[in-house]
Order: structure tokens, then C-alpha cells, then sequence
């Protein structure tokens, strides 16, 4: 008959290195998590974008106050992630909210809703449209101006910094040339 004999369970160095590695992951990414819970409390920060480099990550956010694409809010606030600790440091911009004279349709539809001026969210917007046209002409254009413009710009210049058309080629509808 054989003979067993038990023997201690053996636990290798590396497996709790291994488990060590990803408790300090877990409280890494704990303390990214909680950072960003913080931002996303104050309701006004969204992410713009994200800068990584030898001292650690540094992920920049905007006011969300505002349109993208439109006027700039001058408050910023930056997260920084050193690669050296496990901190996560939080930078504010010395610049204040400056949005505070907004121009948008909704806002200026509630401003007069407030002072008890009874108009239409649509009358509003097309007063909107037609000041706009008034002031910076239509919004749209014609083949026929973008062909002129062509032709008018068509000419090469005689400073070097000055833009023209190389070669252009306008295809109306109408045409039958195929």
C-alpha cells in the first residue's frame, strides 16, 4: 500500500506580490474614482482633454456652462495623477466663472418670462435669426456668389501671404455635360 503524507499548503512570494500589485491598483483607482465623484458633484466641470507625460497624468476640465464651440469660460480646474505617489491633486484656476451675461435663447426666454413679457420661444428665436442676418448678412450663399467669388480670387497676388483660388470647377444641376 502507499503511503500519503499531507503536507502544508505552500503559498509562493510571487502570488502575494501579485495580490499586494492589485490591492494598491484597488486603492488607486479608488482614490480616481473619488476625485471625479467630487468634479461630477459640483455639476459644472466636463472633461476636456487629457495630458500624459513623465511626472504623471494631468487631465484638464472645462465649464460646462457655456457652448463648446462658443465664448470660453476662463475657470479651469486640472486633476494631476503623479506616477511618484498615489495622490491625486487637485488644481483651481485663478480665473473666475465669467458667464454670467449669456446670450442663449433659453436663457434670454427665461430672463423675459421672468419680467412677465409673454412671448414664444419661437418668436424669440426667429427675432433672433433675422438680427443676425440683419447684422452679418445671410447665413447661406448661392453657387453663383461662390463662383464669382472664385473668379475674383482667382488672380494670383503679389504678396506671398495673400490667399487665392488655384483651380476651381462649379457643377450646377441643370447642366446635361456629364
Amino acid at each position: 500500500m502507499t503511503n500519503f503524507v499531507t503536507v502544508q499548503r505552500y503559498v509562493s512570494s510571487s502570488e502575494s506580490h501579485d495580490e499586494m500589485e492589485i490591492n494598491q491598483q484597488d486603492i488607486q483607482e479608488k482614490r480616481k474614482v473619488r476625485s471625479q465623484m467630487a468634479i461630477k458633484q459640483e455639476k459644472q466641470w466636463s472633461r476636456y482633454y487629457t495630458n500624459r507625460g513623465y511626472d504623471g497624468i494631468k487631465v484638464h476640465h472645462r465649464c460646462n456652462q457655456v457652448q463648446f464651440r462658443g465664448k470660453k469660460c476662463n475657470a479651469a480646474l486640472h486633476l494631476h495623477y503623479p506616477t511618484d505617489t498615489d495622490e491625486v491633486v487637485l488644481f483651481r484656476g485663478a480665473n473666475k466663472h465669467d458667464h454670467t451675461n449669456s446670450i442663449h435663447r433659453k436663457k434670454i426666454h427665461q430672463v423675459l418670462q421672468d419680467k412677465n413679457f409673454r412671448i414664444t420661444f419661437n418668436q424669440l428665436k426667429n427675432y433672433l435669426i433675422r438680427l443676425r442676418e440683419k447684422k452679418f448678412g445671410p447665413s447661406t450663399s448661392s453657387l453663383g456668389e461662390l463662383e464669382s467669388l472664385c473668379i475674383e480670387k482667382s488672380t494670383v497676388p503679389q504678396a506671398d501671404d495673400e490667399p487665392f483660388v488655384l483651380s476651381y470647377n462649379v457643377t450646377y444641376e441643370d447642366d446635361d455635360d456629364d
